[in-house]
């Protein structure tokens, strides 16, 4: 049973693996709204080769509920998340590095 259960857990996606149980990892906030997702600033950052998702921020441990964030994928260390946001910024975006963790679904 516990090899059944490994197997599985090394087969999920590194995001979906982090959000059955792993600690918060890096992520860099960039817009938080409460009406609509700021599509705008999320149209300039995959422009810029910036990967990331507008959101409800229910999905993650460590926001606050009730927003539409645009947030980076989970980056592995603090350091990667501020190269991101400097990346961002030489693109007119400015943002935060918070540490969450994404959950399944909302609660």
């Amino acid at each position: 049973m516990r090899r059944l259960i490994l197997a599985l857990a090394l087969s999920l996606p590194a995001g979906l693996a982090g959000a059955q149980g792993g600690g918060l990892q890096p992520h860099n906030l960039y817009s938080s709204t409460r009406n609509q997702a700021d599509l705008a600033t999320m149209r300039r950052l995959i422009a810029c080769g910036i990967q990331v998702a507008a959101e409800d921020s229910n999905f993650y441990e460590g926001l606050a509920s009730g927003f539409y964030v645009v947030i980076s994928d989970p980056l592995p260390s603090r350091a990667a998340a501020e190269a991101q946001l400097a990346r961002a910024k030489d693109c007119g975006v400015t943002g935060q590095v918070r540490m969450v963790r994404r959950r399944i679904a909302p609660h």
